[in-house]
């Protein structure tokens, strides 16, 4: 790579190179992946689906208590295991998803940006450690970054004109999300942000027939609470509205998160790096893991603080009449507006999360941020543009072949060391369970990275029969 800015073609082959790169290792992470507690009760819902043909019509159990709504869950993860009985089927479906994200981004945005502003997407974007991570494995959260892809893609489309399958794609991609994991509410807050601002309209016959096609699956799950309301009722003492605001801590952590995705910083749990089982050694493995573990905790934190500098630039307007907290005229051209609609989508993507974020009723982790991880990359393109168009266009050049190195190694490294991707070592995801189920043989759980079963005092997925024997566990 050059460190010159590059032109439009060298930059889209790069783009292209990069996407290459990340998919390699998002496979690379797909075929390594492990499951825990979470991935076996969305399995156990797919598989009772794909193999006994009975639905669970309610999702994962939430922290707040209670089910998930709808059998969206049920049904994203079964349908891959009718064409193949494997523990990764549905992870198929959650790359496709991250790859389907990121090609709509980068037509959507390349109409807006500069050709290296382009590349500096696809690096900070698809190559970001965070992403290759969450590509591998079954996981809620981990389909989110398509509906956040669909929500600027919708929102740009209708900046001045309100159009109907945008409007219809806009509202069925939020009720699908709120069915899939309550981080959507980042993504409803943002949308109602933006269009009381006026930076985007919406075709209210497509918008209305969106959120009816969108609350489909929720029909089976209504006349489950019908029967058993258990399913919808939260959990006395799991936290109150405003408890982010009021603890200071849990809006502090999230905001946290979001300078977080723009950088290399990784989540501990993620660098618990253990090498044993590709060393086939207990003494080097681990200690090559440490090795890179202390590395990467103390080192990459650095790379927060360009996330926070890039941040507090995109407050600043770009122009006098052109400021981020309205859109620019309809006749301004899509180049000059554009930027400035991207930069307003971002900050107001942000307020959003910290409204959201002041208003949670637990601590935020790092999952619950994602819906906007989309936005929480921009400012880092948008300010690494700019830099790369000034006098320090050498140097910007060289941190940004660095930065694509360092991210490629992390991602080798998750891939290979980290608890989700390995079956030993430090951290293990496996951990005793009551009973047994032809689930754990016929999805080749046992055969790949197998289970302590038959265990008193274990653990046992919520919806599946034990000893493969009777009928789904009761949700009451």
């Amino acid at each position: 790579m050059r460190f010159q800015r590059p032109r439009e073609r060298t930059a889209a082959f790069l783009v292209y190179a990069c996407f290459a790169a990340g998919l390699a290792i998002s496979v690379l992470m797909l075929v390594r992946s492990v499951t825990g507690g979470d991935q076996l009760n969305l399995l156990a819902r797919g598989w009772l689906w794909a193999a006994r043909g009975q639905l669970i019509p309610y999702g994962n159990p939430l922290s707040t208590g209670g089910k998930g709504p709808g059998c969206i869950t049920t049904l994203l993860v079964g349908l891959p295991l009718f064409v193949w009985r494997d523990y990764r089927a549905p992870v198929v479906i959650i790359l496709l998803f991250h790859a389907a994200a990121f090609l709509l981004l980068d037509a959507t945005l390349r109409r807006i940006l500069a050709p290296h502003e382009r590349l500096l997407f696809a690096v900070v974007y698809w190559l970001n450690p965070w992403r290759l991570y969450l590509s591998g494995f079954l996981w809620n959260p981990n389909y989110l970054f398509l509906f956040g892809a669909i929500h600027l893609w919708s929102c740009l489309a209708q900046r001045h004109r309100a159009f109907f399958w945008a409007s219809l794609l806009h509202t069925a991609g939020l009720v699908l999300a709120f069915q899939i994991h309550p981080s959507f509410l980042l993504l409803i807050v943002a949308s109602a942000l933006l269009w009381w601002r006026k930076f985007f309209k919406l075709q209210w016959p497509g918008a209305v027939l969106g959120a009816l096609l969108g609350a489909l699956p929720l029909l089976p799950w209504y006349l489950e609470v019908r029967a058993h309301p258990v399913i919808a009722t939260a959990a006395a003492g799991r936290g109150f509205p405003g408890r982010g605001l009021l603890y200071v801590f849990p809006l502090v952590r999230g905001v946290a998160y979001w300078l977080r995705y723009g950088s290399l910083y990784i989540a501990d749990n993620i660098s618990a790096f253990d090498f044993t089982d590709v060393l086939d050694s207990d003494r080097w493995g681990p200690w090559l893991g440490g090795a890179v573990m202390i590395a990467v905790r103390v080192l990459l934190p650095v790379t927060m603080v360009l996330a926070l500098v890039a941040n507090l630039r995109l407050w600043r307007p770009v122009r006098r009449r052109f400021k981020w907290w309205r859109p620019a005229a309809p006749e301004t051209s899509l180049k000059t507006a554009g930027r400035v609609w991207l930069r307003g989508y971002v900050v107001w993507c942000f307020v959003a999360a910290v409204i959201v974020f002041s208003a949670a009723p637990t601590t935020i982790m790092y999952w619950q941020v994602l819906p906007v991880f989309h936005a929480a990359v921009l400012p880092m393109v948008l300010w690494g543009g700019l830099l790369w168009r000034s006098r320090r266009a050498r140097r910007v050049g060289q941190s940004v072949r660095a930065w694509v190195a360092l991210s490629l190694v992390l991602g080798v490294a998750i891939a290979f060391g980290s608890p989700l991707y390995r079956c030993n070592g430090r951290q293990p995801m496996r951990f005793s369970l009551v009973s047994h189920s032809p689930m754990f043989d016929e999805l080749g759980l046992q055969a790949t990275c197998p289970w302590p079963l038959d265990r008193p005092g274990g653990w046992w997925p919520d919806v599946l029969p034990k000893g493969g024997h009777g009928s789904p566990t009761s949700p009451h």
